[in-house]
């Protein structure tokens, strides 16, 4: 572990911000402004390899396997809408819903399924012994956390809300995984996770 007494990150040499834990530009963990700021070596990661022999997962890795689990989550919630859609209009007099209502009430439907879906589907996979979702997977990805553990469910609840932070500053939170030293998003940073690429087998 090195101590370093400054003012500017250890790592890249970008301003600290005065109450900020980590630093915006490469990710890395840091301590207070008035105390030496910690750098902490990664250990080796659960596939094996040494901490410097880690692959990180680059943007565009990720933006692939995040298109592909939109994709599986919008349809699953398709799914699930016209099936509720069917039974409403099915049994939907017995409510006094008419069909314009039962139509309000399906495109609402859509969107509550979506986010509870999307959510549950995110942590469940993530914290699994997978620990990634189908997209992940399919391209090789994996998440943990800063000491190559398989990170929790409440862990991974709270990443997947700190996206829509990554979205509300105009996509600049996920272009961080393009530019920081461990390839970091946003959303990664204060969950304290990676995004690793695991070596093929064979």
């Amino acid at each position: 572990m090195e101590t370093v007494l400054d003012e500017v990150c250890a790592s890249c040499g970008s301003r600290r911000l005065p109450d900020g834990n980590f630093c915006l530009f490469c990710g890395d963990l840091l301590s207070g402004p008035a105390s030496p700021v910690e750098v902490v070596k990664l250990p080796p990661n659960p596939v094996g390899a040494p901490a410097d022999k880690i692959e990180y997962a680059g943007f565009w890795l990720r933006f692939w396997a995040g298109a592909v689990d939109v994709c599986l989550e919008a349809f699953g919630a398709l799914l699930l809408t016209i099936l509720l859609d069917l039974i409403l209009r099915r049994f939907g007099h017995r409510f006094g819903m008419d069909p314009w209502n039962s139509k309000v009430f399906t495109g609402v439907a859509y969107i509550v399924i979506l986010a509870v879906g999307s959510w549950l589907y995110c942590a469940f996979a993530e914290s699994s012994s997978w620990r990634a979702t189908a997209g992940k997977r399919l391209l090789g990805l994996q998440v943990m956390d800063l000491e190559g553990r398989r990170i929790s469910f409440g862990q991974a609840t709270v990443r997947h809300f700190m996206k829509f932070l990554s979205l509300f500053c105009l996509m600049v939170g996920f272009f961080m995984a393009g530019w920081t030293k461990r390839r970091q998003a946003l959303h990664d940073i204060p969950t304290d996770c990676l995004v690793i690429r695991v070596p093929a087998k064979g």
